[in-house]
């Protein structure tokens, strides 16, 4: 019973010993090449993985790079809005009127000429925030301001010149008088 099936053909005459070596010789290579298949299949899974991993660390390094750009956009607008503010800025009257606005709920106030009340009125003049301090810029300035940065602008009375010529009047054939007090 020792005889393995091969040997009993063999013996019986049935198969010649070169068929039973060709047998052998197959078997032994198919057994020597399934453990290769299988650390090549190993492999190819780290290779995936690798791969997968690196795409993922170049998204991840595309992401941020996104991220550094915008911060430096937004550091570069800011800092194009102040020099805006600080080259253009007209000058404050200490012993002026004092103008009163309303900013993030409080109300502040800064001394200004009795002609600068009648620009910031009409809208010809804005004013905005430069750090801690409030500035009175030209409207044409607070234009570029207002698409950098839209919250610098604290108060631009731009929207009342609009409504003025859009907005049919019903008064708007009648002059009022030079002499008319409020």
């Amino acid at each position: 019973m020792g005889n393995s099936f091969r040997e009993q053909l063999l013996k019986l005459g049935l198969v010649e010993k070169k068929q039973v070596d060709q047998a052998k010789k197959k078997e032994y290579l198919t057994k020597k090449q399934q453990p290769k298949s299988r650390a090549q299949q190993i492999v190819d899974e780290n290779k995936a993985l690798a791969k997968q991993a690196l795409a993922e660390k170049k998204e991840k390094e595309r992401l941020r790079n996104q991220q550094r750009e915008e911060e430096l956009r937004r550091k570069q607008e800011a800092e194009q809005v102040r020099q805006l503010i600080a080259s253009h800025r007209l000058a404050q009257d200490k012993q002026g009127t004092a103008f009163r606005f309303a900013d993030t709920g409080r109300i502040q106030r800064i001394f200004i000429a009795a002609a600068m009340v009648d620009g910031l009125s009409r809208g010809m003049l804005a004013i905005t925030r430069s750090g801690s301090a409030y500035e009175v810029i030209p409207a044409a300035i607070a234009e570029k301001i207002v698409l950098l940065e839209p919250a610098v602008i604290v108060l631009w009375n731009r929207d009342r010149n609009n409504n003025e010529s859009t907005v049919d009047d019903a008064y708007a054939g009648y002059e009022i008088p030079d002499d008319l007090m409020w």
